[in-house]
């Protein structure tokens, strides 16, 4: 089971994409592929590494050692739509299958 993380622009776009590493942030991850995303507090706080989630949420998980201090969009099921890249991390556990899947985020522009 892979998790490939595919990171856009607004106009959908593909910039970069990484395989996603279980419990490493995003941003931590991104930063190892060469693939740069802004971040600037680094505990959810400022915003600057924000993205949407568009598409595999439930994948997506927030680090309980440091949630973010801003409120992040739900949908009608609990699932996030943003998340704060630099506390932000790919659930394995959230996978049950062998098979690949893919996250796909828009950056913050």
């Amino acid at each position: 089971m892979t998790v490939t993380i595919k990171l856009q622009q607004p106009d959908g776009s593909i910039i970069a994409t990484f395989p996603g590493e279980d419990r490493q942030s995003i941003a931590q991850i991104a930063k190892t592929h060469g693939v740069e995303i802004p971040v600037s507090c680094g505990i959810g706080v400022c915003g600057v590494c924000k993205c949407k989630i568009v598409s595999w949420n439930q994948y997506v998980q927030i680090d309980k050692i440091s949630l973010p201090m801003m409120p992040l969009e739900r949908s009608a099921e609990g699932n996030f739509q943003e998340v704060f890249t630099c506390v932000g991390w790919i659930s394995s556990e959230a996978i049950k299958d062998k098979e690949d899947h893919e996250v796909i985020l828009e950056k913050n522009m």
